[in-house]
């Protein structure tokens, strides 16, 4: 190897913060409504009913909306409380999505 040079690259980058802060969390789901919000990512979608099941069992939480932002429009589709919406949906649309449900949890998929 005479006279050649290995670069190592490390792939861990700077770390950003931003100054949010976290939506106010309640106490408690006991009669909430509580939406789960579908990115569209597969292996949610197999599991989000399941959620809203054990949402009602575990937490008393009185009504659970699937919300699934892969879909074009905001409107009621499907039965059972599944609501679709645009991706990159516009404020308005996300305004009658709170205006719907006390809770939302970001449900990840993979």
């Amino acid at each position: 190897m005479g006279g050649s040079t290995i670069l190592i690259r490390s792939p861990i980058g700077q770390p950003r913060t931003l100054n949010l802060k976290l939506a106010p969390r309640p106490e408690s789901l006991e009669g909430l409504t509580v939406g789960l919000l579908s990115n569209g990512w597969w292996s949610f979608n197999v599991v989000q009913q399941r959620f809203g099941e054990l949402l009602k069992e575990r937490c008393g939480v009185a009504d659970v909306h699937f919300l699934d932002f892969r879909a074009a429009t905001m409107e009621e589709g499907g039965g059972s409380g599944t609501w679709r919406i645009a991706s990159g949906a516009e404020s308005h649309f996300i305004e009658r999505l709170a205006a719907k449900c006390d809770v939302v949890i970001n449900g990840l998929g993979n």
